[in-house]
């Protein structure tokens, strides 16, 4: 049986120049972005980020945003072009992200090409949590902020559940 795990060489191979480029300006793999605003403005945004789902190498995502400046966004979230991975690879998930209460993060969506749908309640996980109301705001206007909500969307669909998470997908 073929040995699927991934090496430094595998992970170097199948990566863009320009996302090689991004990893080594960044100085590691999981602050490497491309795209990504130095400031975020309403409206759709997209950018490459990464993300580990614990079961190889971090990979490269991409995700839209459409953001209104209030309590919700919608995106959509599929491979990176980044990544040197087939175009017939691609499956995008679509949804909805809601923080209405500031604090909790309700997320909605659709895997139409793997037939799922679900939804997810993270405690905790609203953009700025845990930050006084005013800063809250104002962090939903820095890029990291987006990085994090991609990676818990990210999380969301791979199953990777935070502590008090609950959920459920439907096939």
């Amino acid at each position: 049986m073929p040995d699927h795990t991934w090496s430094d060489d595998a992970a170097s191979d199948n990566r863009t120049p320009a996302l090689k480029r991004a990893i080594a300006e960044a100085g590691d793999e999981m602050s490497a972005t491309i795209g990504l605003p130095d400031k975020i403005k309403p409206g759709a945004f997209t950018f490459t980020f990464m993300v580990d789902v614990g079961d190889r190498r971090p990979v490269a995502n991409e995700i839209t945003f459409d953001w209104d400046e209030g309590w919700t966004a919608t995106w959509v979230q599929d491979i990176s072009p980044y990544e040197d991975i087939s175009p017939g690879s691609s499956a995008p998930a679509r949804g909805w992200a809601s923080w209405r209460n500031g604090t909790d993060l309700l997320l909605a969506y659709t895997w139409f090409d793997l037939e799922v749908d679900g939804w997810a309640h993270i405690p905790g996980g609203a953009p700025g949590s845990g930050l006084p109301a005013e800063d809250a705001e104002d962090a939903l206007y820095e890029p990291h902020t987006w990085v994090e909500l991609g990676r818990l969307i990210v999380g969301t669909l791979f199953e990777k559940k935070l502590p008090g998470q609950t959920g459920q997908t439907f096939q």
